[in-house]
Order: structure tokens, then C-alpha cells, then sequence
């Protein structure tokens, strides 16, 4: 479903109006811009994901008619609407086929972070965080599908939405998130490649593609 129809349906089961939950639905629905095929939602579409949403958009939403609903909740719906389970990461890549282009060694983050240091400036504090973002998917599934959830050019611009426009203080020592995401990608990979790379590569299964409707749930 477009996230339109997913905010219809929150409002739905909670009141308020689609606005309160377009930006949020939106956020997994992003994931379609990388490719253009039910696969794409191996990004996000898992409880992982909506763990991860939550950092984004906070515990909860507060909505028109003043009533908090849970982003836990909210993930939840968005999954069951477009999956009719809610898988987990390793659900998705069950079958994945790695490429073999994946190194089998990866920097440290105390390695990627002291390069950051020498080459930007600043403190490791500012750069930390972001690299363990990026190797937080180690924990997600087992063997080098990891890789797949954020080590791409997709996964710059999630780094970008989590972090914000810049790392550091907003003046003349910020470097931008994009920068630093973008040098992770090329020194642990070799190369930044499209997500789509990764998803053409995973096995398809029917629950992939089992989106419900706007007319099932009453919404038309």
C-alpha cells in the first residue's frame, strides 16, 4: 500500500488525521526509491526496522486529537498491512545469495573512527555512533547478509535521516553525515554500491508481496 493508505488506516485505529502518520509510514515506504520491486522492503519492513524507526521518530506519535500512539504500534501495522506477518530481519534473507565481492575482513570501528578523525578534525565522539549504526545489522542475522540492510548508497542517506545533515556542532567543524557515510561504505566494502545490488539477491516468497488493500481494510 502507498504510506498515505497505511497513515488512512492509524487514523482508523486512533484517531487523529493521515497527516500524524504520513511521515512515519513514509519512512519504510522510502525504501522503494532503491528499487523498484517488493524486495526493497527487506530494508525496513522487519521488526528490526521498527526498532530502528523509533530513533528516528521517538516512542511516540502525538496525534491531532492528543492521543500518544506507540511507533512500536505503528511499525507493527505498516508490517502486517504489507506482509500479513511481521518478519524479522533474518526472514529476509533466507536463500540470500551473497556476492563475492563482500570482504570477509572489516575495519574495527576504532580504526574507522581514528581514520575520520585524522582526515575531518573533531573528537571520536562525533563520529562513533555513526559507524556503530552501521555495523548494528552485524547483530540482525547471521553470515554476510548483514551487509545488506545499510552498506550501500541507500544506507547513506538512512545514515543522513538518523543523524542529521551534519556530525559535530552546526558551524565551521560539522562535517556532513553523507561524507563520512559514504567514506564507511568505500573503506569497508571497496566501493559504494546501489542497494540493489543486494536486493535482487534475495530469494522471493509469496509473504513478501502479500500487501493487503485500502478496500479490504474499509478505508475506500
Amino acid at each position: 500500500m502507498h504510506p498515505y493508505d497505511h497513515a488512512r488506516s492509524s487514523v482508523k485505529l486512533h484517531g487523529g488525521r493521515w497527516q500524524d502518520y504520513f511521515a512515519y509510514h513514509h519512512h519504510f515506504d522510502s525504501s522503494k526509491s532503491t528499487f523498484c520491486h517488493f524486495t526493497h522492503r527487506a530494508l525496513k519492513h522487519h521488526t528490526e526496522g521498527v526498532a530502528a524507526a523509533r530513533e528516528i521518530f521517538g516512542d511516540h506519535i502525538d496525534n491531532s486529537d492528543g492521543v500518544s500512539v506507540s511507533t512500536e504500534t505503528l511499525g507493527r501495522q505498516h508490517l502486517a498491512e504489507d506482509c500479513r506477518i511481521l518478519p524479522s530481519a533474518s526472514d529476509w534473507v533466507e536463500g540470500f545469495e551473497p556476492p563475492s565481492w563482500l570482504p570477509c575482513l572489516t575495519p574495527t570501528i576504532e580504526d574507522l573512527v581514528a581514520d575520520d578523525v585524522r582526515r575531518f578534525g573533531g573528537d571520536a565522539e562525533i563520529y562513533h555512533p555513526l559507524h556503530d549504526w552501521f555495523y548494528q545489522t552485524k547483530t540482525w542475522v547471521d553470515g554476510p547478509a548483514w551487509f545488506l540492510f545499510r552498506h550501500h548508497a541507500f544506507g547513506v542517506f538512512q545514515a543522513e535521516e538518523r543523524f542529521g545533515p551534519v556530525l559535530g556542532a552546526a558551524d565551521r567543524s560539522a562535517v556532513p553525515t553523507r561524507v563520512v557515510a559514504e567514506r564507511h561504505i568505500q573503506r569497508v566494502l571497496g566501493r559504494t554500491p546501489p542497494a540493489s545490488e543486494f536486493l535482487r539477491r534475495i530469494k522471493g516468497e509469496r509473504w513478501m508481496l502479500q500487501a493487503t488493500s485500502p478496500k479490504k481494510l474499509g478505508l475506500d
